[in-house]
């Protein structure tokens, strides 16, 4: 795109026309804001995406001049696990498909695209030859794989970079162990959510928040918060239908948790 430059100054949705994308809008342009924060730190940077499906979130970075390398790491499966508790099919799940899709967003640029198909748990970190810069992971929505997926991201990030997770009102649990994580082992970070479901991680001097699309998304965080509360907000009524909310007042009140002293 020869406009490229403006279009991702103004996040404009028109980065993401060609290949659809599972993230709602508010979701691509918090993902422009931190790739437009990312190339201002780091021209040349190097970009790492776990879980591309089709690569509908690859697309920018594909078109971005500034964007040297790309990495996509997927295991390709037919079902995947979720926290939800259900397991999603994702049909003609291939690398072959999604690089067919990717070559007629910009077909000179797709020798900067190596795929990787498998899980990150059984991928040595060297084959990712060079240091990453802005990581993305959208891959299985279970906390154990998100963990998985952030410790893999950590060995082969640079030694300033960011990680940004999808989904983040499903996987939650699995981001606070990555948080706990980093406490433990004194590494320096800032984490934040971004609208609508997209939570990010500087790690160590990679302040992708002070650039002034980011920083505005950030003055907006409510409606993250608000969306992964209503979102979640379907087992809170589960919760209250009668025979378990008879029963939470049966055990409440023989603990006397109701009783203020």
């Amino acid at each position: 795109m020869s406009n490229f430059e403006q279009l991702i100054a103004d996040l404009d949705l028109k980065l993401f026309e060609k290949i659809p994308s599972q993230s709602v809008d508010e979701d691509k342009k918090s993902l422009l804001a931190c790739q437009f924060a990312a190339r201002e730190l780091r021209p040349n940077y190097n970009y790492l995406e776990i879980g591309s499906y089709l690569g509908g979130s690859i697309q920018p970075h594909l078109l971005d001049a500034k964007c040297s390398k790309i990495y996509s790491i997927d295991k390709r499966p037919h079902t995947q696990p979720d926290s939800r508790g259900v397991d999603y099919v994702y049909l003609n799940n291939s690398t072959a498909r999604m690089m067919n899709l990717l070559k007629e967003v910009a077909p000179q640029q797709i020798d900067k695209i190596k795929t990787i198909d498998g899980e990150t748990s059984r991928i040595n970190p060297t084959e990712i030859s060079d240091k990453i810069q802005l990581c993305f992971i959208d891959g299985e929505h279970t906390d154990e794989a998100v963990f998985s997926d952030f410790k893999f991201c950590l060995n082969v990030l640079d030694q300033s970079g960011a990680i940004l997770f999808h989904d983040a009102e499903i996987t939650y649990n699995g981001i606070a162990n990555c948080i706990r994580y980093l406490e433990e082992n004194q590494i320096k970070f800032r984490a934040y959510n971004l609208p609508t479901i997209v939570f990010a991680i500087e790690i160590n001097d990679f302040p992708l928040h002070k650039s002034p699309p980011l920083t505005e998304r950030l003055f907006n965080n409510h409606v993250g918060y608000l969306f992964s509360l209503q979102f979640n907000d379907y087992y809170r009524q589960f919760a209250n239908k009668t025979p378990f909310r008879l029963y939470r007042r049966l055990v409440t009140k023989w603990k006397r948790n109701n009783v203020c002293e």
